[in-house]
């Protein structure tokens, strides 16, 4: 039997298509949101199609199956999820939906088949406003896959809770998962040189928000892309491992 780390080194991470024409006869009417780009696991219930579900795995064996409309994009993003797996620790399904009611992406504790700690959902036109960015767009994805991850760790080791304690808007554990993408960029900077680390950074700066009275405000521009600056900092400056960062994020999201 494949041990857990097997598994994440092996590449087996699965990838849920859900179908735009199946989500969008199930879902039109849908409104429910989460706190941030968190939905429990009876939200999420809205986002999932009834009907089953495609899947397609990274082993590079399996036919493809479409998602972006680009072969080689979604090729690379599944071994970048992989990685990004691999580098905090989670193991989640990756399933696209049909954001038709406000382009976004959100991580929920719902399992969605065998050896899952969740599950990420990215909107259909949300990729497809982010693959239109002029400068590193894989990037761009990258940096929101790996934000959504990092509120699959939050589930797996109880972050929320210790980082929400007392607070009146879910800020906190939205940095912390900046703090995370970032942590993410710095590993894989250090494992390739030329990646371009400050995409992720201006990519998350950019979904900054100024309702700092509302429970879902996600932090400012600033706050934002200074969470993924320090993330960063931790991997690729002080090298720190995965349970020292989770450590520093505490620390780092504390003082906001």
């Amino acid at each position: 039997m494949l041990t857990r780390r097997e598994v994440l080194l092996g590449g087996l991470l699965t990838l849920i298509y859900v179908r735009g024409s199946d989500c969008c006869a199930q879902t039109r009417q849908r409104r429910t949101r989460g706190p941030g780009c968190v939905l429990t696991e009876i939200q999420a219930n809205q986002f999932f199609p009834a009907d089953g579900e495609q899947q397609m795995f990274i082993t590079g064996q399996e036919p493809m199956i479409p998602k972006s409309g680009d072969r080689n994009f979604d090729i690379a993003l599944a071994q970048t999820l992989a990685k990004i797996a691999a580098t905090l620790d989670v193991l989640p399904h990756f399933a696209y939906y049909d954001d038709f009611d406000g382009r976004n992406a959100y991580a929920t504790s719902a399992v969605r088949g065998r050896r899952s700690d969740g599950t990420v959902l990215f909107g259909q036109r949300l990729l497809s406003e982010l693959m239109g960015m002029g400068q590193s767009p894989a990037a761009a994805v990258t940096a929101v896959c790996a934000h959504e991850f990092g509120h699959i760790l939050q589930f797996k080791r109880g972050l929320s809770r210790i980082v929400l304690e007392g607070q009146s808007t879910v800020k906190r554990a939205e940095l912390q998962a900046d703090y995370f993408a970032g942590y993410f960029a710095g590993r894989r900077k250090i494992e390739k040189p030329d990646y371009p680390a400050a995409v992720v950074a201006a990519t998350q700066y950019n979904f900054g928000d100024n309702d700092t009275e509302s429970q879902h405000h996600h932090g400012t521009n600033r706050e934002r892309g200074s969470a993924v600056v320090a993330g960063f900092k931790a991997a690729y400056n002080s090298r720190l491992n995965l349970g020292d960062a989770i450590q520093s994020s505490i620390s780092y999201v504390r003082t906001l």
